[in-house]
């Protein structure tokens, strides 16, 4: 409020364009990114690549689109548009206005079980998304009074925060605002981060299995039992991780979906002490370690799921890969609007790549 008199309020995508008005030369956002926009949830992973996800924040649509595009100059933009259903003729509109034929026929089509799939890339991608971008509502007429609608609302802001993460602001080739800038300006994708190899460790014969876990079990309760649990007795497994010392996963409580955890790193000599085990974090103060938990003894890779709710479509998830002294961050995903995806659909947040 200014001199007695309300200020206005500014829509997100003029927010952004404020925030980056004089951005175009300067460094891009950090990453990983993962920002919800009206209907549309925007993920860039460490390598710059990045998704726009349709996502309304109420009600569910079978429809869903995806706009996603690698970093680099030579990076094309891709979209696509899934039908969780059956549907032989795809008749697409915006606004009630029919997607034009040529449009229509540039689109790659994919007929799964249960889902029907439209695809395109480069020039074809980039014309349906200035189609799109400043409309409303993108609906399917599946049959006679039948329909499955994408809303519209955030996405020309998504394009706008995908371009300002990757550096095309002002270019050619960006998706929300192409200008003069020569492609060629455009930031190089980082190196995919190489993690060191796993060495390989004889697993814990039983009896040394079963008297880590009992120890442990024994001696760390106090540290995460509660007073209101789920009326079972906890679980702990012990895994090798060296010569020297072993994992143990305490599977303390259980709701409906997901389950506590306490993880430990123990001396494998008597009398077994334990410390709280220290990973790599995630990106964006992601906590993890929760849902559900296993390590394999045989690759050395530690992973956790965790659901935001039953139906599955929330959520994150995440990897490590054991070097035989640390834990080290191999991949990370979260969806955390509960909008109808399946986890296959939650965007990846960290990519490695395996020695």
């Amino acid at each position: 409020m200014r001199n007695g008199v309300p200020m206005p309020r500014l829509s997100p995508l003029i927010l952004i364009l404020i925030l980056l008005g004089s951005a175009a030369q300067a460094a891009p956002e950090p990453v990983p990114l993962y920002r919800e926009i009206k209907d549309w949830v925007v993920a860039c992973d460490n390598l710059r690549s990045c998704q726009a996800i349709s996502a309304a924040a109420f009600g569910f649509s079978p429809l869903r689109l995806v706009v996603s595009r690698d970093a680099g100059p030579k990076a094309q933009p891709r979209v696509r548009l899934t039908y969780a259903g059956q549907a032989g003729h795809f008749p697409l509109s915006t606004d009630d206005r029919p997607l034009p034929d040529a449009l229509m026929d540039a689109l790659q089509r994919e007929a799964g079980e249960d889902t029907v799939t439209l695809s395109g890339e480069g020039d074809t991608a980039r014309a349906l998304l200035a189609e799109w971008r400043n409309g409303e509502t993108l609906r399917l007429d599946v049959t006679a009074g039948e329909e499955a609608e994408v809303s519209l609302a955030g996405l020309s802001a998504a394009l706008l925060l995908m371009d300002s993460v990757q550096g095309r602001l002002d270019t050619r080739g960006a998706l929300y605002r192409p200008g003069e800038r020569d492609d060629r300006e455009v930031p190089e994708a980082p190196p995919l981060p190489l993690l060191r190899p796993f060495p390989g460790v004889v697993p814990l014969a039983d009896d040394e299995r079963q008297r880590i876990a009992q120890v442990v079990l024994a001696a760390t309760r106090s540290e995460w039992q509660e007073a209101d649990t789920d009326g079972r007795e906890p679980e702990a497994q012990a895994h090798a991780l060296n010569t020297r010392e072993a994992l143990v996963l305490i599977q303390t409580s259980c709701a409906a979906y997901n389950c506590n955890f306490a993880l430990y790193r123990v001396a494998r000599e008597a009398p077994y002490p334990q410390q709280p085990l220290r990973i790599e974090p995630l990106p964006l103060g992601g906590e993890g370690l929760g849902g559900w938990v296993e390590y394999d003894e045989g690759t050395g890779e530690l992973g956790y799921f965790m659901k935001g709710r039953g139906l599955g479509d929330c959520g994150d998830a995440g990897s490590w890969l054991f070097d035989g002294e640390r834990f080290q961050l191999q991949s990370a995903q979260m969806m955390q609007r509960c909008a109808g995806s399946t986890p296959d659909d939650w965007p990846e947040l960290w990519r490695t790549a395996r020695p």
